[in-house]
């Protein structure tokens, strides 16, 4: 009985002998876990256009309700021209182009009166010549007056013009022949106080004219997060306001505000509070912008990954070989660690350190400069010195390669969608990304951080 035990429990230390014997299980790396602190992503000076158009005939309107329709006045010398008038005017129309803003009035008028060529003590001494025109039973006779307006913005978001009378011109002119007497000249002396008078009521209307009921909304609607479904949050952070020179088409004045922001994308909301409007400052055209967010590749997903495309590979060196059955990432300072387990001549473990090397053209992750840690390379020194043949080192790295192309079109069409949406009432972003390139990475503790830059263009449009 005795002997039949001492057989089985040889048998057990012989087992446990061999067992030791295949079995390989180095230590972890020393920098196992390590992750080096993430760098502040750079935030890029960008200037945001922005469309706007304001229609200034409700303004001219005003102006035009506070200036009489109807006219009349009379002049009666001793000696000379005597005369009276009337006039009727109609709604003042109104066009532009660049920074002028053109007015028109059409007007109807009739003289009477007489010519006197000699007066002694309020008497006509001559005959009195006597002159009608558009008077009694004939018809009005009609002219357009023309006005200008030189308009700019003031840095108060106001509209500052300086309206001025330009010229009359007659279309059934009436014609006095005799004395050299010119009927235009002596109406446009008449009317010129009168239209004065209106040049400033014009200003005035238009000068009321406050471009922030306008502009506020935007100002604040740029200031919201956007949310870019499985990147992040983005935030305009908008820093100054400026407005381009204005220019007239019709009755609408058209202006581009441009908008210097810094933005940037974060993974979670801002909570930011919101800047207060500020003064405007000098143009600056619209840029696009360039913004730098961080993609995670999670080391999860990664693992298995590349543990599919390496679970039915045979790694042999001679009549030695091995095959892996599992595979896990983790962050070792700065380098990817991997540990493998596998099993075949030999089984256990082995650590393996690389450096992330990204191929923007094709959109993969490769590990560059794959080694085995020192801590295994000690071990298969002594025990599997065969499996650090450069041959599996070799194949082991040509394997270590993600394809990140899924990863890299969803980010681009979540940018592309999340910069075309109404971010408030009648406020709509419109935009296009140009171009997303990954610049650098950090190996943090759940994932692969990969730094992005993009680059595109964006706009604010008012309906």
């Amino acid at each position: 009985m005795m002997s039949q035990s001492l057989k089985f429990f040889g048998l057990t230390a012989l087992v446990s002998v061999f067992s030791a014997c295949g079995s390989i299980k180095p230590e972890a790396p020393t920098t196992a876990n390590q992750v080096v602190p993430v760098a502040p992503l750079p935030t890029v000076a960008s200037t945001i256009n922005i469309p706007i158009k304001v229609d200034l005939k409700s303004y001219i309107k005003l102006a035009d309700q506070s200036f009489d329709k109807d006219f009349n006045g009379s002049d009666r010398p001793c000696s000379g021209l005597r005369y009276q008038y009337k006039l009727k005017r109609e709604p003042i129309q109104l066009t532009g182009k660049g920074k002028t803003v053109f007015l028109g009035l059409d007007i109807a008028y009739g003289f009477s009166g007489e010519y006197c060529a000699a007066c002694v003590f309020d008497n006509c001494v001559t005959p009195p010549i006597p002159f009608s025109c558009g008077w009694g039973d004939e018809t009005l006779r009609k002219a357009k007056v023309k006005l200008q307006s030189d308009i700019e913005l003031t840095s108060n978001y106001h509209i500052k013009s300086s309206t001025s009378f330009t010229d009359l011109i007659p279309i059934d002119p009436c014609r006095v022949t005799f004395a050299n007497i010119n009927i235009n000249d002596i109406l446009v002396k008449q009317l010129k106080p009168e239209l004065n008078k209106f040049a400033k009521i014009i200003d005035s209307e238009i000068a009321k004219q406050d471009l922030k009921p306008y502009i506020l909304p935007i100002w604040k609607a740029v200031q919201d997060d956007i949310r870019i479904p499985y990147t992040g949050y983005l935030r305009f952070q908008p820093q100054s306001l400026s407005v381009s020179e204005i220019n007239m088409t019709g009755s609408v004045l058209n202006f581009n505000i441009g908008i210097t922001a810094t933005p940037s994308i974060q993974s979670s909301p801002w909570k930011k509070p919101n800047t207060p409007l500020p003064n405007l400052s000098p143009h600056k055209k619209g840029s696009g912008f360039e913004v730098y967010t961080d993609l995670r590749l999670d080391y999860d997903s990664l693992s298995r990954q590349l543990f599919d495309m390496m679970k039915t590979e045979s790694f042999a060196m001679g009549k030695d070989k091995i095959n892996i059955t599992a595979l896990r990432l983790f962050p070792a300072a700065e380098k990817l660690g991997i540990e493998l387990e596998f099993e075949g001549t030999k089984r256990g473990v082995f650590y393996l350190l690389g450096s992330p090397h990204f191929d923007n053209s094709k959109n993969v992750l490769t590990l560059k400069n794959v080694e085995y840690d020192l801590r295994t390379k000690n071990v298969l020194i002594k025990t599997a010195k065969w499996l650090l043949d450069e041959t599996i080192r070799k194949k082991l790295e040509s394997q270590m390669v993600f394809d990140m192309s899924d990863l890299v079109t969803l980010t681009k069409k979540s940018i592309n969608e999340s910069l075309n949406q109404t971010i408030a009432n009648g406020i709509k972003t419109q935009g296009k990304l140009k171009s997303l390139e990954l610049v650098d990475w950090s190996l943090q503790t759940d994932a692969i951080w990969v730094r992005a830059k993009t680059l595109g263009d964006i706009g604010v449009i008012v309906e």
